[in-house]
């Protein structure tokens, strides 16, 4: 098994909720979990970077050469570049990941004194890109991690699963319909359906139709949308001008699309068709486009919550809706201490301009440690965790974190929109309105502003029915 870094290491640790050996699930959670720990502090040894030939074992160091009939196939093991001879030395790797955060640093101050009305990406960010101020930004994300009504979730989580939390639990996934199935029935499944990128092509229109759009318009989307494998974890590249099409990569292994492929190519295709309603549909080509990224995160969000209803395994009904409504706050919570890691490091950036890599690191590290030691530690333990600073987004987009809760939020307003037959209509309703204020977009999507409001109200309704439940379920005892 290859996973990519941040996105299968933390996809891994979700699917092992679902393993019905539950000692062995937690034994491969907390590996991960240590291997997330090092890759943050960058003490991963350089030696058995992106090469099989080599035993890492996390939790002692030790580097070894790997038995040769565990060693991968030809076929995967041509991707990545490698020394001719494998070396199992221990020697820890270079700060390179704090060092790429620098260059960016660097490269985003050559703008700021050509950006007088935002002299500091930070400011391009928040007040152009992403039109919310960062202020009511972070104290949105502040009264999410700060919630009350995560002691309470977590103390359901803690009831399902029969054992005291651990930091890897922030991304507990078992409120979800997926962990009813072991992660490598689903995988069977979508292997069968989907060996090559072009098999999925093909498919479109089908799980369009699937989710609620027309026939017509399912063959129109599926006309501008091109499928392409990724050697990544997946992305959806918008196209900028009318007459050149969006692109869904996702990860195709030579054994065919495994289901962590299909879930991001369900969720890549969303992006896509919003990118082709918010370019095709618009009233105004310059209005193209949506408010923000958080708000194309929202829509795809919308997609890839229904993938296990596409592979005809799931269907909502008022229990499940609870328990999404539960997923929806635990998500949120968890890529909440994430984005505002994001933020406090690019503020560090600008009050030591000067910093190098290890400045940085230990920086990035001091932060971490210090929001999780504050919300989540007193939920799920693990004094100093380092797991928030583990998302590969915090080196390879500017400032891009943010637009994820906040994009969760916008998503749990929508699915109260886009609930029932009328998915397909609502989405293309809202998706096609345009470049304009983000507020002024949400209140035409789905009557009121961007807010977490909603969320907390549905979570504490969803508490409150599990406690009414179980109740009723004492009394008939």
């Amino acid at each position: 098994m290859r996973l990519i870094s941040h996105w299968n290491l933390r996809d891994q640790i979700k699917a092992e909720y679902a393993e019905p050996d539950r000692a062995r699930g937690l034994d491969r959670q907390r590996l991960i979990r240590s291997a997330m720990e090092h890759i943050v502090s960058q003490t991963v040894p350089r030696s058995v970077i992106d090469d099989p030939r080599l035993d890492w074992y996390v939790d002692t160091g030790r580097v070894t050469a790997a038995p040769a009939e565990e060693i991968e196939t030809e076929q995967m093991s041509r991707q990545g570049k490698r020394p001719a001879q494998a070396v199992a030395a221990p020697d820890r790797e270079d700060d390179t990941r704090y060092a790429m955060l620098v260059e960016e640093f660097r490269a985003a101050r050559r703008t700021d004194a050509d950006s007088p009305l935002a002299p500091t990406e930070i400011d391009r960010r928040f007040q152009f890109d992403r039109e919310i101020p960062e202020a009511k930004v972070k104290q949105m994300l502040e009264s999410i991690a700060a919630s009350p009504l995560a002691p309470r979730v977590a103390a359901l989580i803690r009831k399902r699963l029969g054992r005291s939390l651990e930091p890897h639990d922030v991304w507990y996934s078992g409120f979800l319909p997926r962990t009813k199935y072991p992660e490598a029935e689903l995988s069977r499944l979508t292997r069968a359906k989907y060996p090559t990128a072009g098999a999925y092509k093909k498919d479109i229109p089908r799980l369009l139709e699937g989710l609620g759009f027309s026939e017509e318009k399912a063959r129109f989307f599926d006309s501008h949308i091109v499928v392409d494998p990724a050697r990544g974890a997946g992305h959806a590249m918008p196209s900028a001008r009318r007459g050149d099409d969006p692109h869904l990569r996702t990860r195709v292994n030579p054994d065919g699309m495994d289901y962590k492929g299909y879930n991001i190519a369900v969720h890549e295709m969303g992006h896509n068709v919003e990118q082709v309603c918010s370019l095709y549909e618009v009233d105004h080509t310059l209005l193209s486009g949506v408010p923000n990224t958080a708000f194309t995160e929202a829509l795809a969000f919308t997609f890839q919550n229904r993938d296990l209803e596409l592979l005809g395994l799931s269907k909502p009904d008022a229990e499940s809706e609870r328990l999404r409504v539960l997923n929806d706050f635990w998500a949120t919570w968890e890529i909440s201490g994430v984005a505002l890691v994001d933020m406090a490091v690019w503020r560090f950036l600008y009050a030591h301009p000067d910093a190098g890599p290890q400045q940085l690191r230990e920086a990035t590290m001091d932060i971490a440690r210090d929001l999780w030691n504050r919300y989540y530690q007193p939920v799920l333990g693990g004094k100093d965790s380092l797991l928030l600073a583990v998302y590969s987004h915090m080196v390879s987009a500017f400032l891009y974190l943010p637009d994820y809760p906040i994009g969760h939020l916008i998503a749990f307003q929508l699915e109260e929109k886009l609930r029932g037959a009328r998915f397909g209509a609502e989405f293309e309703r809202a998706a096609s309105f345009g470049r304009v204020t983000p507020d002024l977009w949400m209140q035409h999507a789905t009557g009121a502003p961007v807010s977490a409001a909603p969320l907390l109200r549905a979570t504490e309704a969803a508490l409150a029915a599990d406690r009414g439940q179980n109740a009723a379920n004492a009394s008939a005892q």
